[in-house]
Order: structure tokens, then sequence, then C-alpha cells
């Protein structure tokens, strides 16, 4: 999935929503009690169409579409997980069976709260019940690379809070002006590519997560926000044939030379959100 350099009001809101998400070595899944989850002001759920297009979800202003996708794309989405943090067996209704998910909410809703709401869409309609199960797990410690703490020419200080810029468009007041010569609020990425601005490290774990397979923590003690480029060789079942491997170092070299920081194997405790039930939702 790739966004335009310059970005619309939706992309602040896709933005918003990996600025929001936890450290992505934590993997923690936040529980809340269920009559104390906000709901959305309108939804509509309908059965898809097996075999038929499907698109990402589609987050905007006011507004999440699912278009026939299977559940587990809501699920991930509601409880800030990964795929991969479903724990196995999954049943059927949510890996087989697609749906379609319609669902308004006020324009001002944060990150946050968008994932309460469709956690409370689960709940509602489709009659969730889950827990956690913590595991230990492999995962990367991401770290300064060198012993001067000198960043790589990949990464660089921003003069952007993306924050503030979002909370600006939620409230509906004036953008504040990005400086001159700044990436601003930029997000690209595709396989093997990244190109963002205005971010906090935990953004950057976010991506690393995807290209590296295992979780990541930030060791590195940095703060503020960040403007980074890098490209790596993405895993042959994402480079979708494009680029060759052997044209790009991979991710693990590309985060040391261009970034000036590295991975190292560490463990982590990943929590695990298992499926207790899941029943199909009555026609609307």
């Amino acid at each position: 999935m790739t966004y335009t350099r310059r970005p619309s009001v939706a992309v602040l809101f896709v933005l918003a929503g990996l600025l929001a998400a936890g450290p992505a070595g934590a993997q923690r899944v936040e529980l809340v009690d269920e009559a104390k989850l906000p709901r959305f002001e309108v939804a509509s759920v309908k059965p898809g169409t097996p075999g038929s297009e499907a698109r990402p979800i589609d987050v905007s202003p006011g507004r999440l579409l699912q278009d026939n996708l299977p559940l587990w794309n809501a699920v991930s989405l509601a409880f800030d997980v990964r795929p991969a943090q479903l724990a196995s067996p999954l049943p059927d209704l949510i890996t087989r069976e697609p749906f379609t998910i319609d669902a308004r909410m006020p324009v001002a809703t944060s990150a946050r709260d968008l994932k309460l709401m469709l956690r409370a869409l689960l709940v509602d309609r489709f009659k969730l019940r889950v827990h956690v199960d913590p595991r230990e797990q492999d995962a990367y410690a991401l770290a300064l690379a060198r012993r001067d703490g000198r960043l790589g020419p990949g990464l660089r200080p921003s003069q952007v809070d993306c924050r503030v810029r979002m909370e600006a468009v939620r409230r509906n007041e004036p953008v504040p002006p990005l400086p001159e010569k700044s990436k601003g609020c930029a997000f690209s990425a595709g396989p093997g590519t990244l190109d963002m601005g205005g971010a906090p490290i935990g953004t950057l774990l976010s991506v690393l997560v995807g290209a590296a397979g295992r979780p990541v923590v930030d060791r590195t003690g940095l703060t503020g926000t960040f403007d980074v480029e890098m490209q790596w060789a993405p895993q042959p079942a994402a480079a979708g044939g494009d680029t060759p491997a052997a044209d790009r170092p991979s991710i693990f070299t590309a985060v040391k030379e261009q970034l000036g920081l590295s991975l190292e194997a560490a463990k982590t405790s990943v929590d695990f959100l298992v499926i207790d039930h899941i029943e199909r939702p009555a026609p609307d």
C-alpha cells in the first residue's frame, strides 16, 4: 500500500493509526470493559462474496470501510495486533468468510477510539469473546550502531510533529504551516521501501516488524520525531518479482548503513489474542 508524498487528510488519519499504536516490541493487547467501549454512530455488516475483489480496510475522516474481506482483518485492527498474534486455530468464520463493514463516526474520532468502536461492533454483532495469552518470542532489539550515537544519512531529526497537525485536522482547525524544505508528514511504504516524515521511532518499529519478521524492541533511547528514508531487499513473498534481491541490501544491512542503527537478537513477551467465541451476525 503506497501513499503520496503530500498527505491528504485521509493519509494523515492513516499515519495517525501508526502513531497511535503501542511500541512494536511490546505487542501488548489492551482489553477494555465491553460496556465502556465507544460505538459507531451507524454501521452496516453484510456477507461478502467469496472469490470476488477485496480491498484493504479504508479509514477516512468519519468513515471505516472493510470491503469483502475476511474478518481477521477487522479483528487485527480492532485489537491493534499483527495477524501473527491471532492464536491458531482460528474459526473459519474469521479466516474464510468475507464481510463488508461500512461504519460511520464523528470526523474528530481519534485512532484509538476508532479501533475501540470496531471492537464494540465485533462484540455486538458477532458476539466476539477473546482472552489474551502472553508468550515469550524471539525478537530483535533496535539499538544505536555507533558508539558516538551518530545517525545514518537516512534518519534525521524532524522539525514537524505530525500529532499536532493531526489534532488540528480532527478539531477542524488551521493546520500549522510546514517549515521550509520539510518532508512534512509524508508516508510512503512498499516492498523494500520506506519514506516518512515527522514520526517517532515507534512508527519505524512498526514497519521493521513486517520487514524483519519478528517483534522489534526499541533500545535506541531516541526521542522526538524523525524523517526516514530507507531501501532494502524485500522478502521474496513480498517482492512481487519487481526488484531482484541482489539490487538492495538486506533489512539488517540497510538499518545499519542507512539509519545508523542495528537489529540485534533479543527476547520479548508477546500477547496472543485467543478467540473464545464468535457467531455469524444477524442480517441488517
